[in-house]
């Protein structure tokens, strides 16, 4: 089945290339991913999770979404806020959102009404939200602005980076388009014309890449409007960088099977992502936003109590459950796993109260 999939969406590129010449990185990752009939998200529930191709945190433990829960209710009381938009941006299998109403479901007390919204492109991927969220009321959205005016707290944990990007590449002391070209009918990378606004970013070696990131400016802008308008918070938990970095490097890659992949390789049966570029989201926020991190996910989670909450969970525990839990713990907050990687950052307005957690 994955080398039909592979084949028959390979020539749908082919033959657009043949008749429209080459095409974006941005036009590839768009098919690639969210093609009706052979794109990644549209053919496959087991994208997240041990079986799928990666895994995210609160696939690992729901220590995750216990911990990011108690962090938003504690920011609901302090902003005095007690009616609220719960909107999650690509909730994959509906497991983040099933923990964090789980969680405020077992707070006393709690006299918050929320209005939980899921984001999702993918009706394959809706089908699972909905049995995974069965116990809980929730809505799904396919616009942003389809959100009620409310107080409104956007949670993004790795949605940013599946968003198609462009690149640019230096040739000749230019910046050029980054295309997708064909050549012994194989797909490959080609450079384009020239750049009409070039960047001020140095050309030099030749071969040095730039990433466009249009969509997420787009979305962003979009979100931004609504917490200005109705007040709220967006929770940003992805890989990526906060520094010049990822300015001159190619951060596109495909993942299959929890292992870096060709991105020309199994078209529509393996995920393709980019380093998420906080640098740049930084640069281009409206001056009546809150900006809080960008930190670690280790230095976020440990200051919000994972150690603390492992070691409840361990007590009085046979050592093979202590020993699973430790790797659960060391695969959310490790350097060599998604600690240092993942970084989170919270964009809010000026009227919400600080979040805990980023001091």
């Amino acid at each position: 089945m994955r080398n039909i999939v592979n084949e028959k969406l390979k020539n749908k590129i082919k033959n657009m290339i043949i008749n429209q010449g080459p095409i974006d990185l941005s036009m590839f990752m768009e098919i690639c991913l969210h093609d009706n009939d052979f794109g990644y998200y549209s053919l496959n529930n087991q994208v997240v999770g041990g079986k799928g191709d990666f895994i995210t945190a609160p696939e690992i433990s729901q220590v995750f979404g216990e911990l990011i829960a108690l962090n938003l209710f504690d920011n609901f009381k302090n902003s005095k806020i007690n009616k609220i938009n719960l909107v999650e941006l690509g909730p994959g299998k509906g497991t983040l959102m099933n923990d964090i109403l789980s969680t405020f479901d077992k707070i006393k007390n709690n006299n918050i009404s929320i209005n939980s919204l899921l984001f999702e492109k993918s009706n394959h991927l809706k089908s699972l939200q909905e049995k995974n969220l069965l116990n809980h009321q929730c809505k799904w959205i396919k616009n942003i602005n389809e959100i009620p005016n409310l107080p409104t707290y956007f949670i993004a944990n790795e949605f940013f980076d599946a968003l198609p990007i462009n690149q640019a590449i230096s040739k000749g002391g230019l910046w050029h388009e980054r295309k997708i070209d064909l050549k012994d009918d194989n797909l490959f990378f080609s450079s384009g014309k020239k750049l009409s606004n070039q960047p001020k970013e140095n050309p030099y070696p030749d071969g040095r890449i730039l990433e466009e990131r249009l969509e997420t400016k787009n979305i962003l802008k979009i979100i931004l409007e609504i917490i200005l308008k109705n007040e709220g918070s967006l929770l940003i938990i992805d890989y990526g960088q906060t520094n010049d970095k990822i300015l001159n490097s190619n951060s596109i890659q495909s993942i299959k099977d929890h292992q870096v992949s060709s991105i020309f390789e199994n078209l529509g049966t393996t995920d393709i992502s980019s380093w998420v570029n906080f640098s740049d989201i930084i640069k281009s926020l409206p001056k009546n936003i809150n900006i809080q991190g960008p930190i670690t996910q280790r230095e976020y989670l440990i200051n919000l109590g994972i150690q603390e909450r492992f070691e409840k969970l361990g007590k009085n525990k046979s050592s093979l459950i202590r020993r699973s839990l430790f790797a659960d713990f060391e695969r959310l907050v490790s350097n060599s796993y998604m600690g240092q990687a993942f970084k989170v950052m919270v964009l809010s307005s000026k009227k919400l109260s600080k979040f805990t957690g980023f001091n």
